[in-house]
């Protein structure tokens, strides 16, 4: 502001620039209480929304203890169409492909993990949700469609690593040569398993002893492992 010969000049200054300037202040005024305001309550909206999932979703796992698998698929469903954009939508996508399978329909619950898989920015739910859609499929007797599936995630460039899964994937390649009837691939599948599996290592183990001892021609001087990462 000037410098003003007389404080009546500053006085009618300050009024002309408060009738110039007001209506902005007010503005910006209300525009910053009503940015405050609605960030709380959409804060709070969210935080209502969140609990009203982990209620439901706590209705769910309880109906799945309980075997009452037509009330999970119902509160499975709620949960999908209503917080799917909580952490809870994919869990119940989970839960629901269980109740799917107790009650015969397999391949319902195939599509809901594959969904889920899809879906879900968590990398490790999505594993699990494709695991336990190819043990499914594998058990379905879909071994070879599995077999170039898992080939395909395990080989996927700038796309899922399976990183810490990658021993389970390769389990399912073991089991579902093992259903085909090749022995040594299945007998790779497990090394291969047992090498990189962060769990389930007794349960891979006894699959690899269950096929009995390799041939000569696979181990030579070398042990299995080694052999298999010739």
């Amino acid at each position: 502001m000037d410098v003003y010969q007389t404080e009546e000049e500053q006085v009618e200054s300050l009024k002309k620039w408060w009738a110039e300037n007001s209506r902005a202040i007010f503005f910006g005024v209300g525009l910053s209480l009503f940015a405050i305001f609605g960030w709380q309550s959409w804060k709070e909206q969210t935080q209502t929304h969140a609990l009203e999932a982990s209620d439901l979703y706590q209705q769910l796992a309880q109906s799945m203890k309980d075997s009452k698998f037509d009330a999970a698929l119902l509160l499975a469903n709620e949960i999908s169409t209503s917080y799917a954009d909580t952490a809870y939508g994919p869990l119940a996508g989970m839960q629901k492909a269980k109740a799917q399978v107790e009650t015969g329909d397999r391949k319902g619950a195939i599509s809901t993990l594959e969904g889920v898989a899809v879906a879900d920015g968590n990398s490790s739910i999505r594993h699990v949700a494709r695991v336990r859609a190819f043990r499914i499929r594998v058990g379905d007797g879909e071994m070879k469609a599995v077999i170039a599936d898992i080939d395909s995630v395990i080989a996927e460039e700038g796309g899922i690593n399976p990183g810490e899964f990658i021993g389970q994937y390769e389990a399912l390649k073991g089991d579902a040569y093992r259903l085909l009837g090749d022995v040594e691939k299945a007998r790779h599948g497990y090394i291969a398993a047992l090498r990189n599996a962060t769990l389930d290592h007794r349960l891979i183990q006894l699959k690899l002893d269950d096929l009995g001892p390799p041939p000569a021609s696979f181990a030579g001087n070398t042990t299995e492992v080694e052999a298999a990462e010739k």
